[in-house]
């Protein structure tokens, strides 16, 4: 059940009225409750013209517990619920990425991204229990931006992507996640480059009900 303090946020808006959308995150000038920075780093992010705007920095979560900025929603009901969210970015190097998390800790975690690798771009699927990770599926699609989607059900997770808005949804593949503690949606970056700023846009995130 959500809490009234979730339900009141003006961050949030209670969705159309068949329903399946929960809440969606606005950007619309600053991070109220349901938000929570693992590892913040102040100077790199903000808030503009309704898009979450972040670093890519060093560091990561997959093969190391040092990426900075990741954005947690607050927790929510771990079953049959769907969280989506548009991103874009221009990633140089090697393993750069962005995307979605279903995340308990760095050690224990799902994640979707789009990825950067040896100049092509990819959506990858993949998974750490215990600190040991496994890439479930390996896409390569013809655009650094889009639309990604983490499904879960009380079977497994899913992930998703489309190129834009509207289009049909992209299954990457379902896998099941038996790792124990509060799993909660994140949005973040890793692999970026010490030296050259370059910045993920985020924008459109939205949790979602899924329909019985």
């Amino acid at each position: 059940m959500m809490t009234s303090s979730l339900i009141l946020s003006s961050l949030f808006l209670l969705a159309a009225a068949d329903g399946k959308v929960l809440l969606e995150e606005t950007f619309d000038g600053k991070l109220h409750a349901g938000m929570e920075w693992v590892r913040e780093d102040k100077n790199e992010w903000r808030i503009e013209d309704g898009k979450l705007i972040v670093r890519s920095q060093p560091g990561g979560v997959w093969g190391h517990n040092n990426a900075k900025n990741v954005l947690l929603f607050k927790a929510l009901p771990t079953q049959d619920m769907a969280a989506r969210v548009t991103v874009a970015h221009e990633p140089k190097e090697k393993y750069e990425q962005a995307g979605l998390l279903w995340y308990i800790d760095d050690d224990d975690f799902v994640k979707l991204i789009s990825e950067q690798i040896e100049g092509k771009m990819y959506i990858v699927l993949a998974r750490e229990v215990g600190g040991r990770g496994k890439v479930i599926s390996k896409i390569e699609v013809p655009a650094a931006n889009l639309e990604l989607r983490l499904k879960v059900e009380s079977d497994g997770v899913t992930g998703q992507w489309r190129l834009k808005d509207g289009d049909e949804w992209s299954n990457c593949d379902k896998f099941a996640f038996e790792a124990k503690g509060q799993p909660r949606f994140a949005l973040f970056t890793q692999s970026g480059s010490k030296d050259v700023v370059r910045w993920v846009r985020f924008d459109r995130w939205v949790i979602e009900k899924l329909q019985e």
